[in-house]
């Protein structure tokens, strides 16, 4: 018997396995994540995994991880476990999968990692090789680029299948030979579809589409004896009573494949909804966002890049759901797990990762956030992605910096925008480039000007006893001073915001005098004005 041949030391049958996992409650709704450890993380991988949670969570679905590590040769050290992790960050929490203490496996299917399953999928290949639906190819690159080239020639569609597989047709003694002589080989589908016939599949986003069938003898088995990603996520899906694939649209080339490979093992296929990539727009136009060009790809950009986790998330449910940004204009503060996502609605044209429209997403977010919680996000993110700045910032104290992240949360779009807009209020070095003061369209000509207006505010300021107790406190008393000096406010507070943040552009005049307080305040300004004797 071929398949004992192939595989003398599997004694299983594929009921036996089957017996091993419970079948689910026929009206439970079960989905996945499945993520190759072969790169960093795409976005969209947290893009389809924040769609699937979602779905599952607002219907009481169950959503489970599975890492899918059968491309060894492309395999990272430590890869898994990093995504675990960084799906915890981003809130994406799996009822089953690799996500228990030291990412060991939580739930009945295990395990949760297709490099531990190798023997199960054995089993399932030896019985269809038995069942005359595969058969052992021993054909060398070498021929197979022949055969791909007498297709072309011939214009005839490039592939192994039918008679372009010769070993599809061997005979056991032919294979038993090629066994004895230790050739390398795999194992292949034994494709029963035809090139000419069609099929309509059904697709909860796509609705049905008529695509061509399966024809190809496509490889299940590697040399390695590892299974293709094709065939074992087909038999994880099935072992694990998985009822919905929501993937890229990219799989979906694949379908037919993957309804022919159920067909063959006479198991009912999930129902799969396929979206649309992510897509970016640049010189070429719009095309798919690419690991390999695009920096924006891998989800460490936006953290290397100091958007906060709520704000990459309203980001994504923006691309997955046009209608999100309305309803968070109308739910500043509810969780995105609010909103009612639906398979059906998810946006059909290509979910555009445009930076600016993060930006955009990102300084709502910062603005809507309560000062003291955006505060300890910075200090943790500080402290994860630039420890020196966190140990400046951490040394002043709290008070000082709640009044900081108070005036500059409307004005941010990300946490890095908090470093350049206030490393002069966490040193006093500094003093002002002379022609910063002067300003022709403030009608600040020349420096008896500057002066003029720097010694009414310090006048001002040394004339009160106590700090202000708020902006509003520092903007009536410093309005009301200046009319009494019958000036304009932009010509006061023009030099006096210069000698305060010594920036062209910075926090306005008002914010910092409240900021920094009456004695830093008065001791910028007169280090100013002695600059200019």
């Amino acid at each position: 018997m071929l398949e004992n041949l192939l595989f003398p030391e599997i004694k299983q049958t594929p009921d036996e396995i089957i017996s091993k996992y419970p079948k689910r409650n026929s009206d439970l709704v079960v989905t996945r994540i499945a993520p190759s450890p072969t790169w960093f993380l795409h976005i969209w991988a947290v893009y389809s995994t924040l769609l699937d949670v979602i779905v599952a969570k607002k219907n009481a679905w169950v959503v489970f991880l599975r890492i899918e590590d059968t491309d060894q040769k492309r395999e990272i050290e430590w890869a898994a476990e990093k995504f675990v992790d960084i799906f915890r960050m981003f809130w994406l929490n799996f009822d089953e999968g690799p996500v228990w203490e030291n990412y060991a496996d939580i739930g009945n299917y295990w395990p949760y990692t297709q490099s531990k399953r190798e023997q199960i999928y054995k089993v399932f290949i030896k019985d269809l090789v038995a069942r005359w639906l595969a058969y052992p190819c021993f054909l060398t690159e070498e021929e197979i680029s022949e055969t791909r080239a007498i297709q072309e020639a011939s214009k005839v569609p490039t592939g192994i299948y039918k008679e372009y597989s010769p070993w599809r047709y061997a005979s056991n003694d032919d294979i038993k030979k090629a066994l004895e002589e230790n050739r390398e080989f795999v194992i292949r589908l034994k494709s029963s579809w035809e090139i000419t016939k069609k099929i309509d599949v059904k697709d909860i986003i796509k609705w049905v589409v008529s695509t061509q069938e399966n024809f190809l003898d496509i490889v299940i088995c590697k040399k390695t004896w590892i299974p293709t990603y094709h065939f074992a996520h087909l038999i994880d899906d099935f072992l694990m009573w998985t009822t919905h694939v929501i993937r890229s649209d990219e799989w979906f080339a694949s379908l037919p494949l993957h309804l022919e490979l159920f067909n063959m093992m006479w198991w009912k296929a999930p129902q799969y909804a396929h979206y649309w990539p992510l897509v970016k727009i640049d010189w070429e136009g719009k095309r798919k966002l690419s690991k390999r060009k695009d920096l924006e790809a891998d989800v460490e950009f936006y953290f290397r890049e100091w958007y906060m986790v709520e704000s990459i998330i309203d980001f994504l449910s923006n691309m997955i759901n046009a209608w999100f940004e309305d309803w968070r204009k109308q739910n500043p503060y509810s969780s995105f797990l609010d909103f009612d996502f639906k398979l059906e609605r998810v946006n059909t044209a290509g979910a555009l990762v445009d930076i600016d429209k993060l930006n955009w997403v990102s300084s709502n977010t910062i603005k809507n956030m309560e000062t003291e919680v955006l505060y300890n996000k910075l200090l943790t993110h500080l402290k994860k992605y630039d420890n020196d700045f966190f140990n400046i910032v951490s040394s002043f104290p709290s008070i000082y910096n709640l009044k900081i992240v108070n005036e500059l949360k409307t004005k941010l779009r990300k946490f890095s925008e908090y470093k350049e807009n206030t490393f002069f209020l966490y040193s006093d070095s500094k003093i002002p480039a002379n022609d910063l003061l002067v300003n022709q369209k403030m009608k600040i000509e020349d420096f008896d000007t500057v002066k003029k207006w720097l010694e009414l505010t310090l006048d001002l300021l040394t004339s009160r006893t106590q700090d202000f107790i708020s902006i509003d406190e520092v903007k009536n008393t410093f309005i009301e001073y200046i009319n009494k000096a019958e000036m304009k406010n932009g010509q006061v507070l023009w030099p006096v915001r210069c000698a305060l943040s010594w920036e062209e552009f910075s926090l306005w005049a008002l914010e910092l005098v409240y900021i920094l307080g009456l004695e830093k305040s008065i001791y910028r300004i007169k280090n100013t004005l002695n600059s200019l004797k």
